[in-house]
């Protein structure tokens, strides 16, 4: 899929010219499923969530920037993934809304540090004909997800909540860098968004950037992002010893759980729920997924364009327009900025 790329990454603020688009199961993936509520649910979810990647690639292509979308074996369908018993739960697809996972966040799995690709779980098999330029590959020997780190310049910043010897790794790796550990629990990318030198965008998970970001302008955003659905979430992870059986008629405990976000959440979080997973193209131009007057008078102040590159399900499918993307190339040398 991919030939030949050269790799760089050393700030989120530089130059985007090359990136990866994830993908997600379309419509006819879930044609087998017998219950005809829960199989247009997901087939309604599916094709909006394939309409929003296709115009994400269009906004990306009409900035400029390069596109490698990842390719789906299109003859796969939802009985690929069931057990012996004809049925599927987290164990199968390692996923709260109890759907085998596509590639959908190249992100979660791939850490491009410089001109270095870091393979940082089994999620990665989907990437591993990237065929590329990187100096070196490296397979980390224990999996973690690659945005629980943040390259700015020559600085790493991790957070080791989870994995205490994550920061151990990074500095073993990349012996040039600094490594600054954080505890903040969970990704990075779903906290705060580093969009230009000096200009952060964070939600109130955490509040103290004073150690990792001294004197920069950090922006809050009030009751967004995750925070602003808890109760979808707690609903969502209840699912972890749950199963259905998609050649059965009768589901109706994962007909609730897909009804309820259709009905209940995605209307709400669409409209109301801005997410600080955001993509930046350049120092003066961001990806948003909608609208926010007071973050959008922020970023106007700090010379910055937002443009709103909507992903309707993206609670639903754990990954923001950070997520389902990834880095491949960006201009601009490994500096110190921190």
């Amino acid at each position: 899929m991919f030939s030949d790329i050269p790799i760089r990454y050393n700030a989120p603020w530089h130059n985007l010219k090359h990136v990866c688009v994830g993908a997600t199961y379309g419509p006819e993936f879930y044609e087998p499923i017998q219950n005809s509520k829960v199989r247009h649910k997901l087939q309604q979810i599916a094709g909006e969530t394939v309409e929003d990647y296709n115009y994400l690639v269009k906004v990306l292509s009409d900035l400029d920037v390069q596109v490698d979308q990842i390719q789906i074996d299109t003859n796969k369908t939802i009985m690929h993934y069931v057990d012996d018993q004809g049925r599927i739960g987290y164990n199968q697809t390692q996923s709260f809304t109890l759907i085998p996972r596509p590639p959908m966040q190249p992100r979660d799995s791939v850490l491009i540090v410089d001109d270095c690709v870091v393979l940082t779980n089994p999620e990665s098999r989907w990437f591993t004909d990237l065929n590329t330029t990187a100096t070196r590959v490296v397979k980390s020997t224990r999996p973690f997800d690659a945005p629980l780190a943040t390259v700015i310049g020559n600085t790493i910043i991790v957070d080791c909540r989870d994995h205490e010897w994550l920061a151990d790794f990074l500095q073993e790796t990349f012996p040039t860098h600094r490594v600054v550990s954080v505890h903040i629990g969970g990704h990075n990318d779903a906290v705060f968004s580093v969009i230009a030198p000096g200009v952060i965008v964070s939600t109130y998970h955490h509040t103290n950037y004073a150690e990792t970001f001294p004197g920069w302008t950090v922006k809050f955003i009030q009751n967004q992002s995750w925070n602003a659905i808890p109760n979808w979430r707690k609903f969502k992870h209840s699912n972890r010893d749950k199963w259905w059986t998609p050649d059965r008629d009768s589901n109706p405990e994962f007909c609730n759980f897909i009804d309820s976000w259709l009905t209940n959440w995605v209307g709400f979080v669409a409209e109301s729920v801005f997410d600080v997973n955001m993509l930046q193209i350049n120092q003066n131009c961001v990806l948003v997924n909608n609208y926010n007057s007071d973050l959008f008078d922020f970023l106007k102040n700090h010379k910055i364009e937002p443009i709103v590159v909507p992903f309707r399900h993206r609670f639903f499918w754990d990954g923001g327009l950070h997520c389902i993307t990834n880095d491949l190339y960006r201009e601009g040398r490994c500096e110190q900025y921190l």
